[in-house]
């Protein structure tokens, strides 16, 4: 669990961010993971391990480190949090091929940081829907937690199938923008609503949807959010409105 001083620091530097959702306080790091003091847990989606190597099969000029670039954010914030669980919401790789292309020590490192923790698990995404039993850690279509009274679902997608009132997911890859200094910045984001949580993708090579979109103007109407950008490391609110 993080230092209560180190954490001081790091939200009086904008390196995170504090908000309230379930009834407990979370943190969003600007890094692009949440952790969650409550319950000493660290989460993190859309990894897209191996996208690169996927992606140049089909001659796209894109470097294959991808995923060693990933497991080396992914360290950090475990060193920064030094979390008891980790939880990984789904896509984590990037297709079923990505077990037999990933580099023996970029097999290494993953394993070594689920070694880290007493916990970890990963939730199916649609990219990853069977994660052989030889990855280490917990497979899980949903993972779930009460905190403060409150149950929580997380989940890739949305699902509205689930009775529980509060729902983290991953998958929609949200991102915004802001006005800074004398130009617009552009970052990845996260997403809040009272009952609903969309995480940023922590992967090298993933793309976008625009807070602006259809898709999560439906799940999250702009009267009802919260956005907050990430750029260069740091979390800032986005305006009302957003």
């Amino acid at each position: 669990m993080i230092n209560p001083d180190t954490l001081a620091e790091l939200v009086r530097l904008r390196y995170a961010g504090l908000f309230r959702f379930a009834g407990t306080v979370w943190i969003l790091d600007g890094k692009g993971a949440l952790y969650c003091p409550a319950n000493d847990t660290l989460l993190v989606a859309d990894l897209h391990f191996e996208k690169g190597s996927y992606l140049s099969q089909y001659a796209s000029p894109v470097p294959r480190y991808d995923s060693r670039a990933t497991i080396t954010a992914l360290s950090a914030l475990i060193d920064r949090y030094q979390p008891a669980s980790v939880v990984c919401l789904g896509d984590s790789f990037h297709d079923r091929g990505a077990f037999s292309r990933i580099t023996c020590q970029d097999s290494e490192a993953l394993l070594a940081l689920t070694k880290r923790v007493s916990q970890w698990v990963w939730v199916v995404g649609n990219h990853d829907p069977d994660i052989p039993a030889s990855v280490a850690g917990n497979v899980v279509e949903h993972w779930q937690v009460a905190i403060a009274g409150h149950q929580i679902i997380g989940c890739h997608e949305p699902d509205a199938t689930l009775t529980t009132q509060y729902q983290i997911v991953g998958h929609f890859h949200p991102k915004g923008q802001l006005a800074m200094g004398k130009g617009v910045v552009r970052g990845k984001c996260l997403v809040a609503t009272p009952s609903l949580l969309v995480m940023p993708a922590l992967g090298q090579f993933t793309g976008g949807l625009s807070v602006q979109a259809p898709a999560l103007l439906t799940l999250a109407p702009v009267s009802e959010r919260q956005c907050w950008m990430l750029y260069r490391g740091r979390v800032y609110p986005l305006p009302s409105g957003s």
